[in-house]
């Protein structure tokens, strides 16, 4: 998986992009989706009452019964968090507490903007004031102070590796036991002294005056206070509507405006599901915004590939 490039990558595994996963399945496109356990609107829904053909299930078994018919045309699934996006070329980059992965379309599906990971203590109110989720965004402000990343992924060691340009020292806190992804950018930063990691990391609280000065962090079930100027975060944390602006327009509500078609502003990303400005929000409506996106990305790539050969 780790050099493939997947046709599609479908961010969210709810109604939506599993009913996209089905389309694009069915179309024999490689289609991988990140997901979260047991995490989402349908998985949560104690009854569903309300959508054709189907009675008195809970959103779980409506959900698995969804996945098992994605497993029939050949659909990967990831349980990753979600961090962003990178498309400045044709082959786009889906971003991942995991790993990054390579794709030629990519359908978001991550579900009401409500929804998301708990937040840091401290993380809101420091967030641009030395909490950051990008540091090739905010590698400059770092020259000459001391530095923390948490989090995992091939992300993650590669800002650290940017950040090693500017920073007096860098604290890497991984919240596994080890380092599973790009072995190569490990070792070169093993052998950076102003470079320290440290495992089975649980960030705490993020405290200061005006600006970060330091970090309360579990490491190995010992807890520690760190000082630090700026952390860096990737963790799945990030505020939705910060990466929702890198692909699209968003209406005042902070959800992801597409055309017709589910189309957001960047050639080959759609949106559809609960995360898409619309007026109503339920398993029927993601169903038929999945089922949109799934038969507009099998064009999009059929285009693609007619116009290589």
């Amino acid at each position: 998986m780790k050099d493939k490039i997947f046709d599609v990558v479908i961010v969210g595994g709810g109604p939506a992009g599993l009913t996209s996963a089905l389309y694009c399945g069915r179309a024999k496109l490689s289609v991988l989706v990140i997901e979260k356990k047991d995490f989402g609107a349908l998985v949560s829904s104690h009854k569903i009452e309300n959508y054709p053909g189907v009675e008195k299930l809970t959103g779980k078994e409506l959900y698995l019964k969804m996945k098992e018919q994605t497993l029939e045309y050949e659909v990967s699934y990831m349980e990753a968090n979600f961090l962003g996006l990178s498309f400045d070329e044709e082959v786009k980059i889906v971003k991942t507490d995991i790993r990054n992965i390579k794709c030629k379309s990519v359908i978001i599906a991550t579900g009401s903007k409500k929804t998301g990971i708990k937040k840091i203590e401290g993380e809101e109110f420091y967030l641009g004031k030395g909490v950051s989720y990008c540091a090739t965004c905010d590698g400059a402000f770092t020259r000459n102070l001391e530095v923390s990343l948490v989090g995992k992924g091939e992300e993650l060691l590669e800002e650290a590796l940017y950040l090693t340009k500017y920073a007096r020292n860098i604290n890497i806190f991984i919240t596994d036991d080890k380092v599973v992804e790009n072995e190569d950018i490990y070792k070169i930063l093993l052998e950076n002294e102003k470079v320290r990691f440290y495992f089975n990391c649980n960030l705490m609280k993020i405290e200061g005056e005006e600006f970060v000065e330091r970090i309360l962090i579990e490491v190995d079930k010992e807890i520690k206070t760190v000082s630090t100027q700026f952390v860096f975060l990737y963790l799945g944390t990030k505020q939705t509507t910060e990466i929702y602006t890198e692909i699209s327009s968003l209406d005042k509500n902070g959800y992801i405006i597409t055309d017709e078609l589910m189309k957001t502003n960047v050639d080959g990303i759609f949106a559809i599901g609960d995360v898409r400005s619309k007026p109503v929000r339920q398993v029927a409506t993601a169903v038929s915004d999945g089922a949109i996106a799934g038969i507009e990305v099998t064009k999009y790539i059929l285009k693609k590939k007619n116009k290589a050969q």
